[in-house]
């Protein structure tokens, strides 16, 4: 093991207070049942393995590296990592917090063997202790920077070394570092080992207290992600057959508070440009029929991608706008689109993954708020893969150019797949200091 790590390392303060905090969990689980039927309602899947959330239900071989990926998003960037460790033959007990998250972990490994899926048990002492004595994992990796209290100082007790991979600490998780915000903070000083993206992500490590030869940086594993070669073909086809796509735009990753915004601009660049089409896929499954009915009431005709059948093979209706009410076929819409707008940008939400369209020679467009992409949007931006817009007037201006305007979409598509293409390589550099903890005994 490169570092190891107690308990101690926490402020005794610190200890005292995650003692406070369990016994405000327990006290609180009445209501916290109450909010989940309510959300059951909407995500019924919230439901059900509720085995798995007091820390029974499936744990694999003893052993195993344990990757506790929250939600989709995460799950989509340990992909890389989880394939070189199965390549190499190391068991990998996978679990998630949302749905959504499980959902794409079945989608991305259907049958392999040495995964186990698995839902991550709730935040509560003994559900902890009793996952980590079934599943006795040889080390735990955290995806990016998601951690919690008992996840996080049980393992430690345990003897489990735990890692943060791909770590996106960023300035407004910190806060000011008072109050509460200041003991979670201090949680990461439990972990073994963290790999993150650059050296401002490293400095923000250093500031909540990880020592500095625990830190290593190795880059952005969004960048090393696997390409079904199948969603490329769909796209292409699907294109093809979509009547009168001249230009095809993308909003990918639409958040609810900017959907009012992207509405309106929407139909005046479809009134503008008879030509183009739209792709938009929205963040939540919680936001398909939102946009879908949106764009009906306002006159734009829409086909939603459940309509197209499994394969996205069916016929395409003359529609100018397609609701990609799915996950996990993003590739596909970025395989068909000339432009992608990336959301979660327009208003104070600090941007989504640009990463994966890029890699597919995608030119980007994003609003003003990129704080939490920062570390690929600065140098892409350097390198014209990509631009950031300082409010939704400048963004709806910058789109209609781009439209118009094949040879600068060619070369941007250019800048954002050679720009894609240098940044490969962290999750190879992940495993690779990774290695004394794998070959070490497990807990």
């Amino acid at each position: 093991m490169k570092h190891k790590v107690n308990a101690s390392a926490l402020p005794r303060t610190t200890r005292i207070v995650y003692v406070g905090i369990q016994v405000l969990a327990h006290l609180a689980l009445p209501v916290l049942a109450f909010f989940l039927a309510i959300r059951a309602v909407r995500e019924p899947a919230h439901l059900r393995h509720l085995s798995h959330r007091l820390g029974l239900g499936p744990v694999g071989p003893q052993g195993a590296v344990w990757i506790y990926a929250a939600s989709l998003g995460e799950t989509r960037a340990a992909s890389p990592l989880i394939r070189q460790l199965v390549a190499a033959g190391h068991p990998v007990l996978l679990a998630h917090l949302s749905p959504a998250g499980m959902a794409e972990g079945w989608r991305l490994f259907p049958d392999q063997p040495l995964i186990t899926h698995r839902y991550m048990p709730l935040d509560l002492f003994w559900a902890v202790q009793l996952f980590l004595r079934r599943a006795r994992p040889k080390l735990g990796l955290v995806l990016e920077v998601e951690i919690w209290p008992a996840m996080m100082i049980e393992a430690t007790r345990a003897g489990v070394p735990m890692v943060m991979v791909n770590g996106n600490l960023l300035d407004r998780s910190m806060g000011a570092m008072r109050g509460a915000r200041r003991h979670l903070m201090a949680l990461y000083r439990l972990f073994s080992q963290v790999y993150t993206r650059d050296a401002a992500y490293r400095a923000r490590y250093l500031t909540v207290g990880v020592p500095p030869e625990r830190i290593e940086v190795v880059g952005e594993m969004k960048y090393d992600q696997w390409i079904d070669p199948s969603h490329l073909e769909q796209g292409k086809a699907l294109r093809a057959r979509w009547t009168g796509a001249a230009r095809v735009l993308m909003i990918a990753s639409s958040v609810k508070d900017e959907e009012p915004i992207l509405l309106p601009m929407i139909t005046r660049l479809l009134a503008a440009d008879p030509g183009l089409r739209v792709i938009w896929a929205p963040r939540s499954p919680q936001r398909f029929s939102s946009v879908a009915e949106g764009l009906a009431a306002a006159g734009v005709s829409v086909v939603r991608r459940t309509a197209l059948g499994a394969e996205v093979a069916g016929p395409m209706p003359d529609a100018k706008v397609l609701v990609g009410d799915s996950t996990g076929e993003m590739n596909i819409w970025y395989a068909m689109a000339d432009l992608v707008f990336v959301g979660a940008s327009l208003v104070d939400h600090g941007g989504h993954n640009i990463m994966e369209p890029m890699a597919l020679g995608c030119p980007v467009v994003m609003g003003p708020s990129t704080y939490g992409v920062a570390s690929a949007v600065i140098p892409a931006t350097r390198a014209g893969a990509m631009n950031s817009l300082p409010d939704a007037d400048a963004l709806e201006s910058r789109v209609l150019a781009l439209l118009a305007d094949a040879t600068a979409r060619a070369t941007m598509g250019r800048q954002a797949l050679a720009f894609a293409s240098e940044q490969t390589g962290a999750a190879a550099r992940t495993l690779a200091g990774l290695q004394p903890m794998l070959t070490g005994p497990c807990h």
